[in-house]
């Protein structure tokens, strides 16, 4: 086994069962568009709070019709050979995708909204997932009047959640809970659902205002993460257009883990997944690194890969590598 399908989602130990909970599905496949060809259009929704941020990005209209197969035969007992684990290329990316995936069905159920990946459910299709320690952003084409018609209707069982229509935030109507407690809040357009619960790291007291930075930078209202680093856009710009990306600006370690020799002092970490074909994935990183260790990077950077190449330039550290299934 190598990680061209199943590094990327089973290599964490995904298993049949939490697919189901997660009601995978078939989804509109749609091209990434950003005001900045150059940048992916997930980046229009991130911003850096606090001096950092932490990210996971699924390309799920991509990734869904390569990882259905592997999602129904997983086999839980299978061994994760050691080089994949202690790979920085591998490791944070295929966590990043399990959490991602797995947010929607388990976190987003108590609100009737886990089965969002299936093929045409709540008349809507999801093209893109975020998760931010602050917010996590469906995309797609959305149908509001569905969203609402689920969210506020009556629980049926104890652990749904009802929410009520509260306010609005740049066109989106933004839904909290019924009950007093306010550990949440959805925002609903046209093309995203925005949502803060209280599985959120950086929100568990505060989710409009997640909500609030999120959609405004999506309008460019507040400036983005590119905007206020130029250390982030240079790692995003090169390593943020695969088909799940993984990032870490500032201090990291509550979403995505880039723990690992020779990243200790990164300034900003990107990295990446693009499935080629059924046996063939190649993935990019990008790293900002104050006085780079060359030997530490090139013995753990893309070294579970067939094939690699790393360049190191003053503070700017990138690599490539590419991953084959052999039957």
């Amino acid at each position: 086994m190598t990680p061209s399908r199943r590094a990327v989602l089973e290599r964490v130990g995904m298993t049949v069962t939490m697919a189901t909970v997660a009601s995978a599905g078939a989804a509109t496949a749609a091209t990434q568009e950003s005001a900045d060809d150059a940048l992916p259009a997930y980046s229009q929704w991130l911003t850096i709070d606090d001096g950092s941020l932490e990210f996971a990005f699924v390309d799920w209209a991509t990734l869904e019709a390569y990882v259905r197969d592997d999602l129904e035969t997983a086999d839980p007992d299978e061994t994760v050979p050691a080089a994949y684990e202690a790979d920085p290329m591998i490791a944070p990316v295929s966590e990043g995708a399990l959490s991602t995936y797995l947010f929607v069905g388990l976190t987003l159920g108590q609100f009737r909204l886990g089965g969002l990946l299936d093929d045409g459910a709540l008349e809507s299709s999801v093209e893109g997932l975020l998760r931010t320690t602050d917010v996590f952003v469906v995309t797609g084409q959305i149908d509001p009047a569905a969203i609402d018609e689920q969210v506020t209707a009556e629980p049926e069982a104890e652990f749904i959640r009802q929410l009520e229509r509260t306010a609005e935030i740049d066109g989106y109507d933004v839904y909290t809970p019924v009950a007093d407690d306010t550990d949440a809040a959805i925002a609903v357009g046209d093309e995203a659902l925005v949502i803060a619960t209280g599985e959120d790291v950086d929100t568990a007291d505060d989710p409009r205002a997640g909500l609030d930075r999120a959609i405004e930078a999506s309008t460019g209202t507040v400036d983005r993460a590119t905007d206020s680093s130029e250390a982030f856009a240079w790692t995003l710009e090169r390593a943020g257009d695969g088909d799940v990306v993984v990032g870490q600006y500032g201090d990291g370690g509550a979403l995505v883990d880039f723990a690992s020799d020779g990243l200790e002092d990164a300034e900003s970490i990107v990295s990446s997944l693009a499935v080629e074909d059924e046996e063939t994935s190649t993935g990019d990183f990008a790293a900002v690194i104050d006085d780079p260790d060359t030997a530490t990077l090139e013995a753990v950077l893309g070294a579970s890969a067939d094939e690699r190449s790393l360049d190191i330039a003053d503070d700017r550290v990138t690599a490539t590598g590419t991953w084959r299934e052999l039957d």
